[in-house]
């Protein structure tokens, strides 16, 4: 009996449990943040990539 397709369907339900798990996490995460901490992320994010536009020219 060949076990390597059910080693395999195992290998990608797992996988893809822990994918769901760590993206649920992510969004858990990321929905605390408070709304300065928010706009501060913005805030740099525009910065950067006003540096990379600068860096570019």
């Amino acid at each position: 009996m060949d076990l390597s397709p059910y080693i395999w369907l195992i290998a990608v339900t797992v996988g893809v449990v822990i994918l769901g798990a760590v993206m649920s996490y992510g969004l858990l995460r990321n929905r605390r943040r408070t709304l300065a901490e928010k706009v501060l992320t913005e805030v740099e994010t525009k910065r950067e990539y006003a540096r990379e536009d600068a860096d570019h020219r």
